[in-house]
């Protein structure tokens, strides 16, 4: 799935996180395919990723440190920032007896204090340049929670409610925030926790039968919902958690 010949990020500076894999390198491909200048932020080495020409920024979104560097290594580069996505993410499972309380530190420092931190460091320097957006990758998980799961549910729904309040206060500043909440997409994160599965085979069938649509997402379908609240396409759009997840959210 391609920008159709849209060039709705011509001139427009964008910050990626996770942006190596998955959901992060096909949102950061769409966005160059629309003409955006990208910085890919990621923690891998960059012999082992192909980041299609992107500007790489290392980054450990837990790091507040990491995170003013990273934000001002992309503005001296390119000379603003307008737009952040926040995607890096990781997942775990676990009812809440078998969850220990660093697998929950864990999972919130990394699927939602990242974000906090991360919107904490671009937002003056998307009020430099005018305005701008953010766009949180959040999970249909943070909506309607599910079974098994509860400090990854906990950390998007945070996202759910951090996006929301975010929005509020940045509106005045003509900063829009939005998210992003996708079901079971084809990235390495949800096919290694599928073959971890004692019948990997029988998970799966059982993850599909969720979705209405029959199927599980590809990385392509969320990245062009991420495009579409980062771009001017959106401009009356903000504090929004919006479900991609093939009719999950209404079953």
């Amino acid at each position: 799935m391609q920008g159709d010949g849209l060039k709705r990020f011509e001139g427009k500076i964008v910050l990626v996180t996770g942006a190596s894999t998955g959901i992060g390198l096909a949102t950061m491909r769409r966005i160059r395919d629309e003409g955006g200048k990208v910085a890919a932020a990621h923690r891998r080495s960059n012999k082992d990723i192909d980041l299609d020409g992107a500007y790489s920024v290392r980054l450990d979104v837990t790091s507040a440190d990491e995170w003013e560097q990273a934000v001002r290594s992309v503005v001296d580069q390119f000379g603003r920032l307008d737009v952040l996505i926040n995607n890096a993410g990781v997942r775990a499972s676990g009812g809440v007896e078998e969850t220990s309380l660093d697998l929950w530190n864990g999972m919130l420092r990394t699927n939602l204090t990242s974000v906090f931190l991360g919107c904490r460091a671009a937002v003056p320097h998307l009020r430099a340049a005018g305005g701008g957006a953010i766009v949180n990758v959040g999970s249909i998980t943070g909506i309607r929670g599910t079974e098994n799961m509860v400090a990854y549910s906990a950390s998007k729904s945070g996202i759910t409610t951090l996006t929301a309040s975010l929005a509020l206060d940045l509106a005045k500043d003509r900063i829009r925030v939005n998210a992003c909440c996708p079901a079971a997409i084809s990235t390495r994160m949800v096919s290694n926790w599928l073959e971890a599965a004692p019948d990997p085979e029988a998970a799966t069938e059982v993850v599909v039968a969720k979705h209405p649509i029959g199927r599980i997402g590809r990385p392509q379908e969320v990245a062009s919902v991420i495009a579409f609240l980062a771009s001017d396409d959106a401009s009356f759009m903000t504090g929004l958690s919006i479900p991609v997840d093939g009719g999950r959210s209404i079953r």
